[in-house]
């Protein structure tokens, strides 16, 4: 798949061009596209769609990403190109994928290479990529004027840097005509005349040259009343001394310049290397060149705590700044891009925000310019390759620069005068003394802890873990860890040129110091769907007591394997968790692992179902599969435990959904955000809603579950309501009333039917609205579940008021609040007495609304119901001071 703006919009799938309507579909295409993996704010979206949007456009947008997200699914349906990210969507594509970004890349490239020559081929090679105008048969006036004149002035510029390298190249002579043609289409644009006079000076033609300048500063002169620029002006001087140079522009500091001190603090510790450390340090004060240190080695080998000892040993040479960046190379993080760290480094300098230009380019540009002369340090720690480095350094031999890296980047050594100098392991002796220091007070014997020493190859992270494991567990002696690390093997220093397998080692020798349940239940984890969990989640997952997995989490604090992000829930570590995840797939046979992720996703399942209960007392139908007597759920006591519950497992429950329809466990992908849908609605989680009822309905139609596709259906119709997509509202209800009536079952009909009488009460069609809802409630009174009367009342009361039938608003009001207080959950007599105050405020009975409104706050606050709770308050509010607001609490 391949997404092309760089002249008309394209997207191509090999030799194959996928159509995308004409229209906004493809305006939003192209927002989306030149913002690839950038969130793009619903705000922003509307702008590019409509120049004077109206009251539902936000809602509308979400109602065209589903339609280009149909059309893209139709190419490769196992990808979700567009993906909802607070506070809009993004385009979520390699870099490959997108021509802009190819083009930018390969920018970016051209401007590392020294050659001119070949950096004018490679640029030559990125504006070859170009089609013709951006996003010609595009039409969006917002469009046109940020992103398409963005791009223009990125082609622009592009061709700029191509001619520079050119002219450096010494192809002056084939440039005139280009540049010719470049000043009578950019008349305004100085660089392209500066570079035509070089041109014709270096092929001899200095009078075509000089008239060069007088043209420009003509134009200059009648259409802005200015004289050309500096750069300009030195290029004349220099044709008229017969020079062939250029000097460069002088930097233009941005105001006060703070003195940034963010060194970390030393590792507690440190052992070894004083004859290493003496010598670099020396070094970094005394060389005259360019002072640029890679420290390389193996994870664990204590390559950031020698950068930031040698960075304490020279600070005070460098009294300008200390710079400190975690470039999150191999962190599991996400890679901090250059542009991003060039942002946060001059800004520490005192760079104001809108000082900061944009592109990577510019701000290393800026960033040079600032430290120009002064002594300023930089330690770069955990790079991922030469190319994250370079934009980052400094362009002066006053300052110096400390970078770690698993890898040599010996293209920094070969091509930017950076010392390589690789971190070695400690020896036995080092080692064993840092053991001590760790185990002061065991008591161990110097013999065995040069054992241990040796084991673990003198890796200071090996060493730690050792030792933490050792401190943590009483009755664990060291010749039975030994004995332990024997058995594995010194994994760390016999995968050589594979760090990540290095890092894994390391972990899993201090895994193997476990119990065996212990580390079999760690094992386990890896078929979890979150990293975090609770200790119920883990007695389902191994098939145990709740009380033997406490046990079993207690021993994974105690070897500082997981953290506590909140009361009574567990968090691997990052570390730990690739590592588990790796092991586990290695060592766990296929049918131990699917039975494990079975159990989680039942008790994930049973748990909500039973926490529903709570939130909603109507029964759902679900048709699950009965859960096994020995997987564990959690029992809850009252709405508030079940609402937390809902709220701290949110992120699980979401990716249960996802891999319970990877899996093609169809029951549950359906039925588990029926059971969430109400939670949803309480706590206005739209995004979560959309993203699980989607899977649902591919669900329940792959399984061919009727019943549940016409709930879902509904429920979707529900959520398109709330979005004002009530073009989508109403396909839902009435595809949701069809099944309904095809399998003769009234519950579903009347249930959608309430559903389609809310589409058609915000679309002013009255009429329709109330039939809908009269004949749902027939159909409840069919199916004899006075519950179900609930929703139809509620709706009637609302539409009544609408039409200023205030009598008749009172009566099923008053009815809905008996029918709440009756069969409802905490949370409907709520809404029946939030809506029934409003049917009072509307009719002018102030006091009574006063009352009912007020109680709907106190029953909102106990149900856990935000959304109606903060419509009360503002009903109470409208209705006097607001006292009453504050009378409620």
């Amino acid at each position: 798949m391949e997404f092309r703006v760089l002249g008309p919009l394209q997207v191509v799938d090999g030799d194959r061009e996928i159509t995308v309507p004409a229209g906004r579909l493809r305006v939003l295409l192209a927002a989306l596209v030149c913002n690839a993996n950038r969130v793009v704010s619903v705000s922003e979206l509307v702008s590019y769609l409509w120049d004077e949007p109206g009251p539902g456009a936000h809602s509308t947008v979400r109602s065209y990403v589903r339609r280009l997200r149909a059309c893209l699914r139709e190419v490769d349906p196992t990808r979700v190109f567009v993906r909802l990210r607070n506070p809009g969507y993004v385009l979520d594509v390699a870099d490959d994928e997108v021509d802009l970004l190819r083009f930018r890349s390969i920018v970016a490239a051209a401007h590392e290479i020294d050659d001119p020559a070949r950096a004018a081929e490679a640029l030559r090679s990125a504006l070859s990529l170009w089609r013709g105008e951006p996003l010609a048969d595009v039409r969006s006036d917002e469009l046109s004027r940020s992103l398409v004149a963005a791009l223009e002035e990125e082609r622009t510029r592009a061709i700029e840097d191509r001619v520079d390298r050119e002219l450096a190249a010494g192809r002056h002579g084939a440039l005139v005509g280009e540049l010719t043609a470049f000043v009578e289409r950019y008349p305004l644009r100085e660089r392209f005349w500066g570079q035509l006079m070089l041109a014709l000076a270096r092929g001899g033609r200095q009078a075509e040259a000089l008239s060069a300048h007088q043209r420009l500063r003509a134009i200059l002169s009648e259409e802005l009343g200015i004289d050309p620029g500096a750069e300009v002006q030195r290029i004349h001087e220099a044709i008229l001394r017969g020079e062939d140079r250029t000097a460069e522009a002088p930097a233009q500091l941005v105001g006060e310049l703070s003195v940034p001190r963010q060194l970390v603090a030393e590792c507690a510790g440190f052992v070894g290397r004083s004859a290493m450390v003496d010598e670099l340090v020396h070094w970094l004060t005394n060389s005259r060149g360019r002072r640029l240190l890679v420290l390389s080695g193996q994870p664990g080998v204590g390559k950031t705590a020698l950068a930031v000892r040698l960075a304490h040993h020279v600070a005070e040479h460098f009294a300008d700044g200390q710079v400190f960046v975690d470039l999150r190379g191999f962190s599991g993080l996400a890679t901090a891009e250059p542009a991003d760290v060039l942002l946060r480094i001059l800004r520490a300098f005192g760079v104001p925000a809108a000082g900061v230009p944009d592109g990577v380019d510019a701000r290393g540009a800026l960033l040079r310019s600032l430290v120009r002369g002064r002594r300023v340090l930089f330690v770069l720690d955990d790079a991922a390759d030469a190319g994250q480095v370079r934009p980052l350094l400094p362009g002066t031999g006053e300052c110096a620069v400390i970078v770690t890296a698993r890898y040599a980047l010996s293209g920094l050594v070969a091509l930017d005068e950076a010392r390589g100098v690789r971190v070695p392991a400690l020896s036995t002796a080092e080692s064993t003394v840092l053991l001590s220091r760790l185990l002061v007070g065991r008591g161990d014997g110097s013999d065995e802890l040069r054992q241990l020493a040796h084991a673990c190859g003198g890796v200071p992270l090996a060493l730690r873990l050792a030792a933490t494991s050792l401190a943590t567990r009483r009755g664990v002696s060291v010749p039975e860890l030994l004995n332990s690390l024997t058995e594995h093997g010194p994994e760390l220093l016999t995968v050589p040129g594979d760090d990540r397998a290095s890092v894994g080692a390391a972990f899993e020798r201090s895994l193997a110091a476990l119990s065996g349940p212990a580390r079999h239940t760690l094992l386990l984890t890896s078929v979890l769907p979150g990293p975090e969990f609770t200790v119920q989640a883990i007695a389902a997952l191994a098939e145990c007591e709740t009380g033997h997995a406490a046990q079993v989490v207690a021993e994974w604090e105690e070897a500082n394997l997981v953290a506590s992000p909140g009361p009574r829930r567990h968090r691997l570590l990052d570390l730990v968790r690739a590592c588990v995840l790796r092991a586990g797939e290695r060592e766990l046979p296929g049918r131990v692992r699917a039975a494990a992720a079975k159990r989680i996703t039942e008790h994930y399942v049973h748990t909500a179902v039973r926490a529903g209960k709570f939130v909603r007392r109507a029964p759902l139908h679900l048709g699950l599969p009965v859960p096994s007597d020995r997987v564990a759920t959690v029992r809850f006591d009252d709405l508030r435990e079940a609402l937390a519950w809902y709220e701290a497992e949110r992120a699980n429950l979401v990716a249960v959904v996802r891999e319970s329809e990877r899996r093609g466990w169809h029951a549950y992908a359906s039925a588990l955000p029926i059971v969430l849908c109400t939670f949803y609605v309480l706590r206005k989680h739209w995004s979560d809603w959309e993203e699980t009822h989607e899977v649902a309905l591919r669900a329940a139609r792959r399984s061919e579950d009727r019943r549940a596709e016409s709930t879902v259906l509904h429920r979707l119709g529900a959520l398109y309501n709330s979005s004002q997509e009530y073009d989508a509202a109403l396909r839902a209800n009435k595809a949701a009333i069809a099944i309904g009536e095809e399998m003769a079952d009234p519950r579903l009909v009347a249930t959608a039917l309430t559903g389609l009488g809310t589409t058609y009460r915000a679309l002013g069609r009255f009429t329709e609205a109330k039939r809908c809802y009269e004949r749902s409630l027939r159909l409840h009174a069919e199916t004899g579940n006075p519950y179900e009367r609930l929703g139809p009342l509620v709706n009637t009361t609302r539409l009544y008021v609408q039409r200023g039938e205030f009598d008749r608003a009172l009566a099923c009001g008053r009815e809905a609040v008996k029918v709440a207080k009756a069969y409802g959950s905490a949370s409907h007599p709520a809404v029946a007495w939030r809506d029934l105050g409003e049917v009072y405020l509307a009719a002018g009975r102030r006091d009574d609304a006063v009352d009912a409104l007020r109680k709907a706050v106190r029953l909102a606050g106990s149900a856990g119901d935000v959304v109606t709770q903060a419509r009360s308050r503002q009903l109470l509010a409208s209705a006097g001071s607001p006292a009453l607001v504050d009378a409620v609490e």
